[in-house]
């Protein structure tokens, strides 16, 4: 898990590419690490209330946002 992080470290830019990585390696994480989740999971939180997901997801291909919103919702994201 830390050298998939690292090699990632500076982040993307755009902000819906950093939800999506901070999803993924959430996903990786498979519950291995506890700790490290829980703050993964509170910035997935943080950034999806305090932007918006509608916002986050705005030049997302109309597809694809409808499937990150369904992957979001298995994983207790969003209602």
């Amino acid at each position: 898990m830390g050298y998939v992080s690292s090699a990632f470290e500076d982040g993307f830019d755009r902000d819906i590419e950093n939800l999506m990585w901070n999803v993924i390696i959430f996903i990786l994480s498979g519950g291995m690490h506890p700790d490290v989740e829980d703050g993964i999971k509170r910035a997935i939180l943080d950034k999806i209330y305090s932007i918006g997901l509608n916002n986050l997801l705005q030049g997302v291909p109309a597809e694809e946002a409808e499937l990150f919103r369904h992957d979001l919702r298995i994983l207790k994201f969003i209602p």
